[in-house]
């Protein structure tokens, strides 16, 4: 039998498919523990300077604009009124709780450095994603999941028990490194384990949990207001998942690709039985005739020069200008998206509160753009989220010297705009990840989105420290935003739409999209004249099949420093 009629003979939708959907809905979860744990780990609790021994408070720091200075202390309390920058700091913890910040004092000239462990988290996850796929291409899926959990879950509790900020950076980039190794192989074990009827559901619970763990932290935050507690506590979907990672079997797929047809075979009737499945066949599985053949050295150079045409084609007509178009709209997206995402803890009103709200928001938008881009069309919904991303943006720009910043009005409307802002970016990440999937011919898929998530990441990288760029240039980081939204805009206008298309296989099928889409644009423009126009013969649209899965990565709002200043 081939693969597919061999996983629906075991159960298409086992015992061993419930084991790895589970795995990779708690990996999705974790991914929103690591990627925005900074947001808590690094929280900034109110402070102002220590008062002088022997003098009260409001001798040693002076009151400004109705609070007690953050940076500046009296040289000489009870002679004369100069300053000079603080020496030591009190935090007020019983709300905020113990954080970072708090233990080793970044604040003031050193409140950089929380947005530079928030930045190291997000070269750990490019970096990371460089290594993780090639890694379980080369040695396999589980092996590269079950070696990766566990130095992960070492690395990760060690966080807890660091003494100082240099040592915490250095963990939590490795963690975010090693976290790759786990989550790619995890979610390729879940696609290959499923027969293409499966895949479209199967795909689209665990990427929706990754919002549902950002809902889930902000109350296991609100509960645990210790950093080192609460690290601990932010690794418990990984440790659960090396309770029962013996149970995960390795990829039929990636062992009949390796040409390893006994372990296959024997990973196949071992899956069959962990389902209940009486009287399967064995063998079960055929082996194509070109596989059965083993590879030559002349074979392995053909391969790696074909490889190497391949990665060179991104950058060759009609693909590069996919590769472009995207690699930008990528780069606005985590610039925009992870810019709400930092800020809206920030928010007037219950820190944990907003934070929950923002990231309801994030899966109401997931599950809204679905239904939105068959309807609409994916570029379309694109250019939709972003015009409407930058009107949010705009919109809050206009309320701060529009309205009084103090009053109850404003802080409402700053609350539904940037909670509007997340949730539309969210149809915008959505959108592009179809267009990688749709618009990159299959022979250079894989290679083509690593490649637009590689120069993407260079947004959400710099998000963190972009936004603090507001605390000497006011809406500096709105301003940027809204300059690469409308940008996207206007390029996104460039691409073919994607609904109801297959997916093109070769650089010649997508120079066909892109003539079609030329076609219909000269259709629509004419009919808009009132001419009748007749529909081309070749213009024929078919249903195909996509598989898609979303990573999404998040951001800290450790400094006074945010979107929305």
């Amino acid at each position: 039998m081939e693969i597919d009629d061999a996983l629906e003979s075991a159960k298409s939708l086992g015992n061993t498919q419930i084991v790895i959907l589970v795995a990779t809905v708690l990996m999705n979860i974790e991914t929103a523990l690591t990627m925005l744990g900074n947001v808590f780990l690094a929280k900034n609790p109110p402070y102002h300077c220590s008062n002088h021994s022997g003098f009260s408070l409001n001798e040693s720091v002076p009151f400004v604009e109705g609070a007690y200075a953050t940076c500046l202390e009296y040289s000489n309390p009870g002679v004369s009124n100069e300053t000079r920058k603080c020496s030591s700091w009190e935090f007020d913890t019983d709300i905020s709780g113990k954080s970072i910040v708090s233990e080793w004092s970044l604040v003031c000239d050193k409140d950089v450095l929380p947005r530079i462990s928030q930045a190291l988290v997000l070269a750990g996850f490019a970096f990371g994603s460089i290594l993780g796929g090639p890694v379980a291409d080369k040695y396999g899926r589980r092996p590269s999941i079950l070696l990766s959990l566990v130095i992960f879950n070492i690395v990760g509790l060690s966080v807890s028990f660091v003494q100082n900020y240099l040592t915490f950076i250095i963990l939590r980039f490795m963690m975010a490194t090693i976290f790759k190794a786990v989550r790619i192989p995890i979610m390729n074990l879940l696609f290959e384990s499923l027969v293409p009827r499966h895949r479209p559901v199967a795909g689209l619970i665990p990427s929706s949990m990754v919002s549902g763990g950002l809902m889930i932290m902000a109350g296991i935050a609100y509960l645990v207001r210790d950093w080192r507690y609460l690290n601990a506590v932010l690794m418990i979907p990984t440790l659960i998942i090396m309770a029962f990672s013996w149970f995960i079997p390795e990829s039929v797929r990636w062992l009949l690709s390796q040409n390893k047809q006994e372990e296959a075979e024997k990973t196949m009737q071992q899956l069959a039985s962990f389902n209940n499945v009486k009287d399967f066949p064995s063998p079960a599985l055929s082996l194509p005739a070109e596989n059965t053949n083993d590879v030559s050295s002349s074979d392995k150079e053909s391969n790696e020069g074909s490889n190497l045409r391949t990665l060179l084609q991104l950058f060759k007509q009609p693909t590069w200008t996919v590769t472009a178009i995207l690699s930008f709209n990528w780069v606005s997206c985590g610039l925009t998206y992870y810019g709400f995402a930092l800020s809206t803890g920030s928010l007037a009103g219950n820190f944990y509160l907003n934070f929950f709200i923002s990231s309801s928001a994030d899966l109401l938008g997931f599950l809204a753009a679905t239904p939105f881009i068959q309807r609409f069309g994916t570029t379309r919904t694109l250019l939709s989220a972003f015009l409407s991303s930058s009107g949010a943006m705009l919109g809050i720009i206009i309320r701060y010297y529009a309205l009084d910043e103090t009053s109850l009005t404003s802080k409402i409307l700053l609350t539904c705009l940037a909670i509007f802002g997340r949730f539309v970016m969210s149809f915008a990440l959505l959108a592009c990840i179809l267009l990688m999937s749709d618009l990159f011919p299959t022979t250079m898929r894989n290679s083509g989105t690593a490649i637009v998530h590689l120069i993407g990441n260079m947004g959400s990288f710099a998000s963190p420290l972009v936004l603090y760029l507001n605390k000497y240039f006011r809406h500096f980081a709105l301003i940027v935003m809204v300059c690469f939204c409308l940008v996207s805009a206007g390029i996104s206008l460039i691409l073919p739409d994607t609904v109801g298309t297959t997916q093109p296989k070769t650089p010649a099928d997508l120079q066909k999209m892109f003539d079609n889409n030329k076609r219909n644009n000269s259709k629509c423009r004419e009919n808009n004249k009132g001419k009748k126009v007749t529909k081309p013969a070749d213009d024929i649209r078919l249903t195909g099949y996509v598989d898609h899965s979303i990573g999404l990565q998040a951001r800290d709002t450790t400094s006074k420093t945010n979107l929305f200043t």
